[in-house]
């Protein structure tokens, strides 16, 4: 879990790989689950919708074993989700700070909604604000890494060597 741009995608898929495990992008069964992109079904329908649509994700998903999830940076914010998670399975917070999501999303070539419209002084104060509220969920994960500049190599060993696995 962690805020958009954090890398919950990247490190997830390299984390997979490392266990031999399937990955699974919640934003990705979204919308091939609803045959719309996150951004046409924010456009569409809201976000109200989109977690609807995020905790029938989750539901299917914790019917599965072994698997690597990566979920939307809201997915643990809203209604039981994180209960959800932590009661089957393992949640791990990648942690980075506003300036170096701005920095990210400037690179980025995915569209996000809740971004979407914003200079550069009020997208910082947005996610700022916005993982300041969050933060209340991502801290209650199993482990907390900094994912500043991610050396994935150096993550997939830190949560490869905790005692969940």
């Amino acid at each position: 879990i962690g805020y958009m741009l954090c890398g919950k995608s990247t490190v997830g898929k390299k984390l997979a790989k490392r266990l031999n495990l399937e990955f699974v992008d919640t934003d990705k069964l979204i919308e091939s689950k609803y045959r719309l992109s996150v951004e046409q079904i924010f456009s569409k329908y809201g976000e109200t919708v989109f977690r609807l649509f995020e905790k029938e994700i989750l539901e299917d998903l914790i019917k599965k074993d072994n698997i690597v999830v990566a979920t939307g940076g809201g997915m643990p914010c809203f209604g039981e989700n994180l209960k959800t998670m932590k009661s089957n399975g393992i949640v791990i917070y990648l942690n980075m700070n506003p300036i170096s999501i701005v920095s990210r999303h400037k690179k980025s070539h995915r569209p996000r909604p809740l971004l979407k419209g914003k200079n550069d002084e009020e997208l910082l104060e947005y996610i700022k604000q916005k993982k300041k509220k969050r933060d209340f969920y991502y801290q209650q994960a199993d482990l907390i890494l900094k994912a500043e500049s991610i050396n994935i190599e150096e993550i997939i060993s830190k949560i490869s060597s905790t005692r969940f696995f």
